[in-house]
């Protein structure tokens, strides 16, 4: 499976992300936070478990990788 197979259900490819900062009360450390993200893809779905079943095959995830789905929560 092509992380293409996902369609029109992409909203954004994402991309790896770079070098980060956790930013808390205590204030600025370069310190990773606890779940360090290694990048993202955005995706519609109409529940958390749709979109587990989008990413299943995702050749990330056949090569050893994990993906963490998240629900995003509007402001």
């Amino acid at each position: 499976m092509e992380a293409a197979s996902i369609g029109d259900a992409m909203i954004d490819p994402g991309s790896p992300l770079g070098p980060s900062k956790t930013v808390t009360s205590d204030g600025v450390s370069d310190a990773p936070a606890d779940a360090t993200l290694g990048g993202y893809t955005l995706i519609s779905a109409e529940t958390l478990d749709d979109a587990v079943k989008a990413v299943t095959g995702h050749p990330f995830v056949g090569r050893g990788g994990t993906l963490q789905v998240s629900q995003a929560l509007a402001p």
